[in-house]
């Protein structure tokens, strides 16, 4: 897919992807869950190259952890991205592209052994651990 657009609740903050694969994943962080109340799905547009904020740029707050920048929007606080700055690397909340995603293949459970047991997954899809080794 190219080109699919995206925005946060409010709509202050657009985001095109130039190229997408089609799939989703999640992340089951402790940091994902705690700042999401419960595991993020996301979309992985892969480099910064691939990522166009087209309106509402000025409307990002940026939460500095670790090594990564978590993006949010300012009026209505919508998480936006995860940003590796070291490798210009994006995920992106993919509900923010809910009405163009809608047949994407859920295929990736990150941190899969810092889930909490009280919630689950149906089918099956990669799970990887907190070390990015296959579960």
């Amino acid at each position: 897919m190219e080109n699919i657009h995206g925005h946060c609740v409010c709509g202050a903050v657009e985001i095109v992807i130039k190229e997408y694969g089609n799939f989703v994943y999640t992340c089951h962080c402790d940091t994902c869950r705690r700042m999401n109340s419960g595991p993020v799905m996301s979309v992985d547009p892969g480099p910064g190259e691939n990522v166009i904020f087209v309106r509402g740029e000025e409307k990002i707050t940026i939460y500095h952890d670790e090594e990564v920048e978590r993006g949010f929007c300012s009026v209505c606080g919508s998480t936006l991205f995860w940003h590796n700055p070291a490798d210009d690397h994006y995920c992106l909340n993919a509900e923010l592209f809910y009405d163009i995603i809608q047949n994407a293949s859920f295929k990736l459970e990150l941190f899969y052994d810092t889930k909490p047991p009280y919630y689950a997954f149906s089918g099956e899809r990669k799970k990887l651990n907190r070390n990015f080794q296959e579960m």
